[in-house]
């Protein structure tokens, strides 16, 4: 019984380190015929391949495959020290999906670290939310979450957080602009997302706030447009504050509909090689204001400076970011995803944001914490102007 027993787990041993090394072989043969022996990307992958086997045969402690895999994925992208290409693993991937798509998992806040308090606060809450539905602000610091002071924690901490109560609730202790203290009790769940809303104000003045250019943003825009032209709208502010961007086509349906025939939007890939778009003859021949911030990123940047660049509106706020590249969502075979900066994207006059450093507002307004909208007000004064 002894022997039989040394036996088996010797037969154990090498079936294991067989099959070990038959992977080995073919993750190298699959590298030698795509880059060729002796290349860089092959060295590396015997290297990569090597330090898995070492610690696997030799780490003391216990080894958790899966998180190597992902930290060695996220580590090879993070090198690129591009802060648009990221690797998402299947959980984030799936959650990546639904927010492209206008779906939302959470309560639906965006965050930011106030530097002067450093307390977490509201960004933006998302319409039709369930943050909306408990009655949170822009502009309302989150103290505690669930009995925990936030001041210690990031950002992605605090989202963390919340996301951990995901079919439930979340309660938080909040601080307004004056200071007073409340407790929201929020449910974090999913929900989806009106990415355009959009109202008339004084003066014949239609409003349209674009929170995002994910899916149905386009057509919803055109609507709110249409509608508000049959209420009698005489112009109209375009407000994409704190818009992450999104799909370029979401904004090539807008452009279109807004600029006359001509030149819309320019793709140049790694190579130079551009990718032209163009709009059609028919357009809106109205005057527009664009509002943009600090926050506003990708497609809503380049939505305010092809509308700037062609004298189709005056853009008013603080100067932008300047993100200039556009992405692809790679799926991986193992499961999860690579967003990879592809290709940059350009104005018809060949301007790249990401180069120049963002959008710079014709009219400068900084807006002040706690006061009234006064970029809106200056906007709506800009509009009367054109």
């Amino acid at each position: 019984m002894e022997h039989n027993k040394r036996y088996s787990t010797t037969s154990l041993i090498v079936c294991v380190a067989i099959g070990v090394l038959a992977g080995f072989v073919l993750s190298l043969f699959w590298f030698r015929e795509v880059h060729g022996i002796g290349t860089p990307a092959w060295e590396e992958a015997k290297q990569l391949q090597e330090v898995r086997e070492i610690i696997s045969y030799s780490y003391v402690g216990k080894v958790d495959e899966t998180a190597l895999t992902e930290l060695a994925l996220a580590a090879t992208v993070a090198a690129l020290e591009d802060p648009w290409s990221f690797y998402l693993n299947q959980e984030q991937y799936e959650a990546h999906l639904n927010s492209i798509g206008n779906r939302q998992q959470g309560i639906g806040i965006y965050l930011e670290r106030d530097e002067e308090t450093n307390e977490v606060t509201v960004l933006e809450v998302m319409p039709g939310s369930p943050a909306e539905e408990a009655g949170l602000q822009p502009r309302d610091s989150i103290v505690m979450l669930e009995g925990q002071p936030t001041a210690p924690l990031e950002t992605d901490e605090v989202r963390e957080l919340i996301g951990a109560n995901y079919g439930g609730t979340v309660t938080l202790e909040v601080r307004n602009p004056a200071g007073e203290m409340r407790t929201v009790v929020v449910e974090v769940r999913a929900f989806d997302v009106n990415p355009v809303a959009f109202k008339m104000l004084e003066d014949n003045v239609g409003y349209i706030r674009i929170a995002n250019f994910d899916l149905r943003s386009g057509e919803e825009t055109i609507e709110a447009i249409e509608t508000l032209q049959e209420e009698g709208a005489a112009g109209l502010v375009f407000d994409v504050r704190n818009n992450p961007g999104g799909r370029v086509n979401e904004l090539l349906m807008i452009l279109d509909h807004l600029l006359p025939k001509g030149e819309l939007f320019v793709f140049a890939d790694y190579t130079g090689r551009e990718k032209i778009h163009y709009s059609g003859p028919k357009y809106l021949d109205i005057p527009i204001v664009v509002l943009v911030n600090e926050h506003a990123f990708s497609a809503a940047e380049f939505f305010a400076a092809i509308l700037q660049e062609t004298d189709r509106a005056t853009i008013v706020g603080m100067p932008t970011t300047g993100k200039g590249r556009s992405q692809i969502l790679i799926p991986l075979t193992g499961g999860g995803a690579i967003n990879l900066s592809t290709s940059r994207y350009l104005t018809p006059g060949r301007i790249d944001l990401h180069e120049v450093g963002g959008i710079s507002p014709d009219v400068e307004v900084e807006q002040e914490d706690g006061e009234a909208d006064v970029q809106l007000k200056r906007a709506i004064q800009e509009l009367a102007r054109r």
